[in-house]
Parts: C-alpha cells; sequence; structure tokens
C-alpha cells in the first residue's frame, strides 16, 4: 500500500513540475512576444505611389518595402503619418527612428544622416497638360510650375533651370491640384510617380522631355550609435530584398517597371 502511495505522489509531482513547465513557457512566450522591439517609422501617408491610404490601409511602394524589411529582421513596425517637411524634423528631434517618403540622399542631407543601401532610382521631371505646347523643361522658361516645399525635386530643378518660376507647396495633393485647376504650368516630381499618378488617376497631363536630376532613394538615419545600428540591420535586408526580386516586384506594381534594372 505504501508502494502504490509512493506512486501516486510521484505522478502527481511530474504532473506538477509539466504544468509549472508549460505555464513557465506561456510567460516566456508572452514576454517575448510583448518586448518585440518596434521601430518608428515617418511618412506622408498620402505621396502616391510610395506612400498612401488604400482604404484605412497604409501601403505604397516605400511602406512596403520597408514593411517587409522590417518583419525579417523581427521588428514590428509604428507608422506615424505628417506633412514632409515636417518628417525629417521629427528623425532630428528623435520622434521617429527613420523616414520612408522617397526621401532622395543629396550632398547636405549626408551632412546630418546616415544612409541605407538605396532601394529605388529617381528622376526629377514635370508634368504638364495634354494640349499645352511644351515639350521640355526648358520650354517651361518664365512659366510657373508647383512643386513641394521641402521636396528634393524642387532644389533640383533650381540648379536645372533657374529661369523656371517655382510655386511650393506644403503636400503633394496640393502641388497636384494647382496644374488641375489651372493655376500653374506645370508640376514638379518624380517622373515614375508622375506616371504611375498619370495612370492611376486619368489626369490628362503628358511628363515633357528633360531631366533635371537623378538621385538615389533610401532610408535616412541618425549619426548616433542607435541609427547606425538600425542603418546596418536594414542597408543588409534591403540588399537581400533587392537580390531575391522582392524589390523588383513591388516596383512593377506600384510603378510599372523594375527600378532595379535603372541603378547604374
Amino acid at each position: 500500500m505504501k508502494k502504490i502511495w509512493i506512486s501516486i505522489i510521484g505522478v502527481v509531482v511530474v504532473i506538477g513540475l509539466i504544468f509549472l513547465g508549460f505555464t513557465q513557457l506561456n510567460k516566456s512566450t508572452a514576454s517575448s512576444s510583448s518586448s518585440k522591439k518596434t521601430i518608428t517609422i515617418g511618412t506622408t501617408g498620402t505621396s502616391f505611389p510610395t506612400s498612401y491610404k488604400k482604404g484605412n490601409k497604409l501601403v505604397g511602394f516605400d511602406v512596403d518595402l520597408i514593411n517587409k524589411a522590417a518583419k525579417d529582421l523581427g521588428y514590428k513596425t509604428k507608422w506615424v503619418t505628417g506633412e514632409y517637411d515636417g518628417l525629417l524634423e521629427d528623425l532630428d528631434q528623435s520622434k521617429v527612428d527613420t523616414v520612408a517618403n522617397d526621401v532622395a540622399i543629396t550632398p547636405e542631407r549626408e551632412q546630418k544622416y546616415t544612409f541605407s543601401t538605396p532601394y529605388n532610382i529617381e528622376e526629377t521631371a514635370i508634368a504638364v497638360n495634354k494640349n499645352s505646347s511644351f515639350k521640355t523643361i526648358h520650354d517651361l522658361d518664365g512659366k510657373t510650375v508647383s512643386t513641394g516645399a521641402a521636396s528634393n525635386n524642387t532644389d533640383n530643378l533650381k540648379k536645372y533651370d533657374p529661369k523656371i518660376k517655382l510655386k511650393t507647396f506644403d503636400a503633394r495633393d496640393e502641388f497636384y491640384e494647382a496644374l488641375l485647376a489651372g493655376h500653374v504650368d506645370g508640376t514638379v516630381d518624380t517622373r515614375n510617380n508622375l506616371n504611375a499618378i498619370i495612370k492611376a488617376k486619368g489626369y490628362k497631363w503628358r511628363v515633357v522631355s528633360g531631366t533635371a536630376a537623378t538621385v538615389k532613394i533610401a532610408l535616412p538615419f541618425l549619426k548616433n550609435a542607435h541609427g547606425k545600428k538600425l542603418n546596418k540591420e536594414f542597408s543588409k535586408e534591403i540588399t537581400k530584398l533587392k537580390n531575391n526580386g522582392t524589390v523588383s516586384k513591388l516596383s512593377e506594381k506600384y510603378f510599372g517597371y523594375d527600378v532595379t534594372k535603372t541603378e547604374k
């Protein structure tokens, strides 16, 4: 009888240990899930086709690509939207870890930020109404075109053709609207963005010949230990996504062509 009780007690102890083990495992899993690292990313959410809302969901070439990179690196993404001219200010103040919104690498920005491996190549171009007589960028000398106040495309056009008058706006939809309403003779943006929105929205525009500048698009990070760590991780992951065809697939989806084929 004594042996039977010892056996019963032994079984109870084993069951108790197994239950305790499962409990600790669940706690550990829950703790791991709740402590998953997060990266905060700034974007406009109004910049078709790189960052915009489809229903209530934030989508776009930059958004989808960085979401994929972050997921593969084990990061949870937290997107913060705002006007373009305030996004880099948020980065300066460490309110966001980076900005994914068609951010071009420029000499001025390189003095402040460390940039990831580029994931897109952009050309500064001008769209005009289809029935206008303008054929090249220089045909717009003395004319007025709309552009973004904080956009590198604005600086690119100023350097390329200072004879063109610029009317700046804070948001992309505002400087597009200026051309749609007939308040300006043209609008400045990247060639692939202009072509994409003309096709998607059916705007009666065309992009004139000529390129004011060609720039590389990447993620900017602060030049501190945290920023450099993130840059190293995301640069490696972006390179992997370019090599495995993810960047090509996303660019075909949003721009209608493979951006990796335009790299030099």
